[in-house]
């Protein structure tokens, strides 16, 4: 743009400069024809000569004038040609300077690019630094977080192991413990059962025992009262013998007051043997021969009685303590 314009500037002083010689050249046209009076002056008046001479010098002034003129144009010639020339070197000079500037633009972006890779690859670099100590620090929380959790598996199956271990020997205590309290309760069991069993035996030789003895005694009883009866006279036989036949009539009235029978059990009989107490309860009664239907229920009947009557006289009231009595549905 300031070139243009100094180029717009010089073509217009060029252009004025032509101008002002085109006019000069024209002047100096016009004044040539005058020239040829100057072969004249030597023979012309003093008020012709004062006219030539103020011609003379005007020309001259002209000629001073235009030579001012043209010095002054190649002054501004030279003027301009130092101005282009000083344009130029300045242009020059610019250049350089654009040049150096963009050599120095250049040198400093290589020197940012120089030092922005620099950066960007100490940067790399730590951030490799960075990301490798991160990797080795993580490797190593991880390899301490393995080992702690390894050590606390460790620890936890030795742990398991210990309580696995104590369970065994509790649970195997414990066994141990209900086997002897077992064999201890078994021993006691067979103990308690070997002393039921031996006071079950003792009892019942006791019983037997007894038995026998009771039996010896009935027997020995039941001689004397042959002995008895043999001794006594045959009227107290007959009286005695009524007293039987009553007390039999009264011990068959009971035992038919409980006595459930049925239909089918008409013409039938049953014999059942009795033992009383001295005071008439019924010890047992069971079947000595008969019907068994009828038996059975002529024992639950006898049963049932409880007591049946039995004689007062002494006498007579051990005959009522074990005997026979047959029975027959009244039907």
């Amino acid at each position: 743009m300031k070139n243009s314009t100094t180029i717009i500037a010089f073509i217009t002083a060029v252009a004025l400069h032509l101008i002002v010689g085109g006019i000069l050249l024209m002047n100096i046209e016009f004044t040539l024809p005058k020239d040829k009076p100057k072969e004249n002056i030597i023979n012309a008046s003093l008020v012709e000569q004062k006219l030539f001479d103020d011609l003379a010098q005007r020309k001259k002034d002209k000629i001073l004038a235009e030579q001012k003129k043209q010095q002054a144009i190649r002054q501004e010639k030279e003027r301009l040609q130092k101005e282009e020339a000083l344009r130029k070197q300045r242009e020059v000079q610019r250049i350089k300077e654009e040049k150096a500037q963009a050599e120095r633009k250049r040198e400093e972006a290589e020197r940012i690019q120089a030092e922005k890779i620099a950066t960007e690859k100490a940067a790399k670099e730590k951030a490799i630094k960075e990301a490798q100590e991160k990797a080795a620090k993580e490797k190593a929380v991880k390899e301490a977080q393995e080992k702690a959790a390894k050590e606390k598996a460790i620890k936890e199956a030795q742990e398991k192991a210990a309580k696995e271990k104590a369970i065994k020997e509790a649970q195997e205590k414990a066994a141990k413990e209900k086997a002897i309290k077992e064999a201890q309760e078994k021993a006691a069991k067979e103990k308690a059962v070997k002393e039921a069993q031996e006071k079950a035996a003792k009892e019942k030789a006791q019983k037997e025992a007894a038995e026998k003895e009771r039996l010896r005694k009935a027997e020995l009883e039941r001689l004397m009262e042959d002995e008895f009866a043999e001794a006594f006279s045959s009227a107290q036989s007959a009286k005695q013998l009524s007293e039987i036949k009553r007390y039999e009539a009264l011990i068959r009235d009971k035992i038919s007051r409980n006595w459930q029978v049925d239909a089918d059990m008409k013409g039938k009989t049953c014999t059942l043997a009795i033992r009383l107490a001295p005071d008439g309860l019924v010890l047992s009664a069971n079947k000595s021969k008969g019907d068994d239907k009828l038996c059975a229920s002529a024992k639950r009947a006898a049963l049932k009685a409880r007591t049946l009557p039995i004689p007062k006289d002494p006498e007579i009231s051990l005959q009522f303590r074990d005997f026979d009595i047959t029975l027959d549905p009244d039907l």
